[in-house]
């Protein structure tokens, strides 16, 4: 299944569906409040495609918000028994930044190594090298956090095992953009296998973070790291 959040994404959203919807058995997308024309786009693309739902929200909340609120809905679902532990969640982008053409081999990766997430790291060597040193930063001070090696914390192309992906969800939230950081720190301080080593082009430039959001990441990894290590310890578990 593949998790698809979208805020004024109206000139990409369709094509970005059209060409995911193929290659995976559930789609679910989440308007985060949009101004423009793209919960529009998806509501008359959805009849359709049945296999594909909306979850949406009135007012823009955040991509962390969006991610939040399709990952705690299929916690509900494993729960409640419809979907498996080991089922695969892919996270991919509206606006058509992420290489769709290698999910195949992205979910071949994932089963044969046996890995609880696969965070894809992006070629951004066509990115402004501001952007290129940022994403350095912020993925070093990641691995301090995580305890490994981490490349490109601030990937949304990934695949999540849904088991270890709702364990995760007990320990952050998301601000903004913070969960893409928060979640890969927690999943290596939880213990899982997580490889963020897997480079994949990158067809577009896109970006909307903000230095203030950069902030914001930075300071959420550590606080993400001690609620794990917090409550292993009262729990007498013992964390990575």
């Amino acid at each position: 299944m593949a998790v698809v959040p979208a805020y004024n994404e109206e000139p990409t959203v369709e094509a970005v569906l059209d060409r995911l919807y193929p290659l995976v058995d559930e789609l679910v997308v989440v308007d985060d409040g949009s101004l423009d024309g793209t919960r529009a786009v998806i509501e008359a693309w959805l009849p359709r495609h049945p296999a594909a739902r909306l979850l949406a929200f009135d007012q823009n909340r955040g991509m962390s918000a969006a991610y939040y609120e399709a990952f705690t809905d299929l916690r509900r679902r494993l729960a409640a028994g419809e979907v498996a532990a080991d089922d695969l969640v892919f996270t991919v982008d509206a606006d058509g930044q992420h290489e769709l053409s290698v999910l195949d081999q992205l979910h071949d990766l994932v089963e044969i190594e046996a890995l609880d997430a696969l965070l894809v790291r992006r070629d951004l060597s066509t990115y402004p090298a501001y952007k290129r040193a940022g994403n350095w930063l912020l993925s070093a001070w990641a691995s301090v956090w995580a305890g490994r090696r981490l490349l490109d914390v601030e990937s949304g192309y990934r695949v999540f095992r849904l088991g270890p992906l709702a364990h995760a969800l007990d320990y952050y939230r998301g601000y903004k953009y913070s969960e893409t950081v928060e979640v890969a720190v927690v999943l290596c301080r939880l213990g899982y296998r997580v490889r963020n080593d897997v480079l994949v082009p990158v067809p577009v430039y896109r970006s909307r973070t903000r230095l203030v959001d950069a902030g914001i990441d930075a300071a959420v990894m550590p606080a993400a790291a001690w609620r794990v290590l917090a409550r292993r310890r009262v729990s007498g578990q013992r964390a990575t």
